[in-house]
């Protein structure tokens, strides 16, 4: 709070620099009470605004992936006999290669997920910081209006 003080003489000198300090003090006080109350705020936001969408959103992904996916599964063969594949030069072919393709597409699919969580995750801590943003404003709006 800025004005062109017209000060004349000591005593009105040590007013002002008592009014200062008593707004100094409320400010703080003012200051101190905001965080308290935006602790308590945040983890009601977190929760309703943040936790249960996102969790909701997940949830949905992993239903509408398996619809998905049971829809290509086979059905599997029963085999009756073990057939035992060998390389021309004797050795036992274990099927490896298959367990390597397995882990391949495991991984491709996390890091498809992950390319898909990364901007929700971004998307959901700009409005987390907006939301703090705009509840500081508040305060010192308020603050301001007090005086």
């Amino acid at each position: 709070m800025i004005r062109k003080s017209k000060i004349t003489s000591l005593a009105e000198l040590q007013q002002r620099k008592k009014q200062v300090r008593m707004e100094t003090e409320l400010a703080k006080r003012e200051f101190a009470h905001s965080i308290g109350t935006t602790k308590g705020n945040a983890g009601n936001f977190l929760l309703k605004k943040v936790a249960l969408p996102a969790g909701g959103a997940i949830v949905g992904l992993m239903v509408l992936s398996n619809l998905l996916s049971s829809g290509n599964q086979k059905v599997p063969v029963v085999k009756e006999t073990k057939v035992i594949h060998e390389y021309p030069d004797g050795r036992a072919y274990d099927g490896s290669k298959k367990s390597r393709r397995n882990r391949a597409k495991t991984l491709t699919s996390i890091i498809g997920l992950g390319r898909l969580l990364i901007p929700i995750i971004q998307a959901i801590i700009g409005a987390v910081n907006t939301h703090q943003a705009k509840e500081a404003a508040h305060t010192a709006k308020r603050a301001a209006v007090r005086k």
